[in-house]
Parts: structure tokens; sequence; C-alpha cells
């Protein structure tokens, strides 16, 4: 069998339900369509999940600024950056 990017799709899609993620159509979503950064949701995530650490808002909006950076930036070399993202706090955090 062959695989292929629709499989890889489904595989994760597969493993995010068994985790009970909550799954959202694309075209479900609320959102300025030019925008790849959904930011409130990232900052609720943010808030939500390191609570426990106390992230302040500071370090949310900075996070969510180099967030935008990479958005902006080539698709292979942002998504690099991002799963390297090295920063003060902000490695604990992504």
């Amino acid at each position: 069998m062959k695989f292929t990017e629709e499989r890889l799709e489904q595989a994760i899609i597969e493993l995010l339900e068994e985790e009970d993620c909550p799954r959202v159509l694309g075209r479900d979503i609320a959102r300025d369509s030019a925008e790849v950064l959904i930011k409130e949701d990232l900052k609720t995530f943010l808030t939500r999940q390191y609570a426990i650490d106390n992230i302040t808002s500071g370090e949310i909006k900075s996070i969510i600024r180099k967030m935008e950076v990479f958005a902006a930036s080539e698709l292979y070399a942002s998504n690099k950056a991002i799963f390297e993202f090295p920063g003060e706090r902000n490695e604990q955090y992504l």
C-alpha cells in the first residue's frame, strides 16, 4: 500500500481522536482566511496549558509575535524553526 499525505493525515486524525482532541474542519473556524495563526485559540491554549507555570501575558504575546514571523516565512524553514523553537522560558512551552 502506497503511503500518501492523505494516509498520514488520517493517521494523525485517528491519534488525536484517541486522545479525545476535538476535531473542527477548517471551513468551520471563524477567522480571516489570510491568517495562518488562530491567535485567540493559541492564547487560550497557552494560558490554560501553562497556568501552573505562571505564564505571563507578556510571554504569551512574545510567543505569538514569534509565531507570526514564522507563519509569514517559507513553510519548511518556518516549521523547522518552530520545532527547534529556543527561548527564555519559551523552551518549556513549545
